[in-house]
């Protein structure tokens, strides 16, 4: 059990290459558990991103041993990763904690914290565990899901996400539910700037990598009850029930943050356009609804990209 599914290492010093938080900073602490969720996201394309993440999490709660269990498919925990020092000479007790791991009321895991020789645990690591159920938990558990749904009926086989397919159906469903109750319904298109250049520079393999990472990326992003679809080549589809332009333009504003705050494997930082629309507003149809957020997506694209549109005269940040 460890980073790659072997046995926990076995620490020499300490091999994180990075600062520890000095006590009581929590956020530097908070920054390292951030780091850990992102190298969870980036996991798949990059056999290092899982060690990363351990390391976060060790620098993060400064101790010496870090391990993460999964729920498996008999709904019982399973060891999924570990790093540091598990194995002690007889004599040698450490404070130990484990920490449910949940995204939303599902729980996904654990994670297990071995502290260090004399070390109890402080007031500030014990509050970073409330931040380290739910962040992790998201992370793990959306990880997770994409890689088992790649292969069902509907699902994109790179991303794991419903497929153009799949979306349309959402859309028109969620469509009807909203002229029936007369709540209003918002359509984000998200596209990769030049995503051709990374196909180019490090071939399909790695951008296809960068898909499924970013797939990761926006699904953590979202509302329990929203949808992200790949509608094809580097554009993603988000289906908003229950929201208006205003904070449907607030939502995607955030999901390119997101996005653009993110280190890809091997490629680094890339930027990303946005365009909304919602409806009645910007479409009386879902084909209209979609076919406005795309014209915004096109608007944000001609206007220098690395920003969001939305649906109308003059709505650009």
């Amino acid at each position: 059990m460890s980073a790659g599914h072997a046995v926990p290492n076995e620490r020499k010093g300490d091999p994180r290459g990075v600062d520890v938080p000095r006590a009581g900073d929590r956020r530097a602490a908070s920054g390292c558990l951030w780091d850990a969720c992102a190298a969870i996201l980036a996991s798949q394309a990059d056999e290092q991103a899982l060690v990363r993440a351990l390391d976060s999490l060790l620098t993060a709660f400064d101790c010496d041993g870090v391990s993460l269990h999964v729920i498996g498919p008999q709904g019982k925990l399973e060891p999924w990763c570990a790093r540091g020092e598990w194995e002690s000479a007889a004599g040698d007790l450490r404070e130990c904690m484990g920490v449910p791991l949940f995204r939303g009321r599902e729980r996904i895991g654990a994670l297990d914290l071995r502290a260090r020789k004399g070390q109890r645990w402080s007031p500030e690591q014990l509050g970073l565990v409330r931040t380290a159920s739910g962040a992790l938990g998201a992370a793990l558990g959306s990880r997770l899901e994409l890689d088992r749904l790649r292969r069902a009926p509907g699902r994109d086989p790179i991303t794991g996400l419903p497929d153009s397919r799949s979306f349309h159906q959402r859309l028109l469903e969620e469509f009807g539910r909203s002229q029936r109750t007369g709540q209003p319904l918002a359509v984000v298109t998200i596209d990769l700037d030049l995503f051709a250049g990374v196909n180019a520079k490090y071939g399909n393999e790695a951008g296809d990598a960068v898909l499924a990472e970013c797939a990761l990326v926006l699904k953590v992003a979202l509302r329990d009850g929203d949808l992200v679809a790949r509608l094809g080549g580097d554009e993603f589809g988000v289906i908003l029930p229950d929201c208006d332009l205003a904070p449907a333009r607030r939502l995607a504003e955030r999901l390119r943050h997101a996005v653009e705050e993110h280190r890809f494997a091997r490629i680094g930082n890339l930027s990303c356009s946005a365009g909304v629309a919602a409806s009645p507003r910007d479409g009386l149809d879902p084909t209209e609804l979609l076919s406005a957020a795309e014209q915004a997506l096109g608007v944000a694209k001609k206007s220098g990209r690395h920003r969001t549109a939305a649906a109308g005269p003059s709505h650009t940040h």
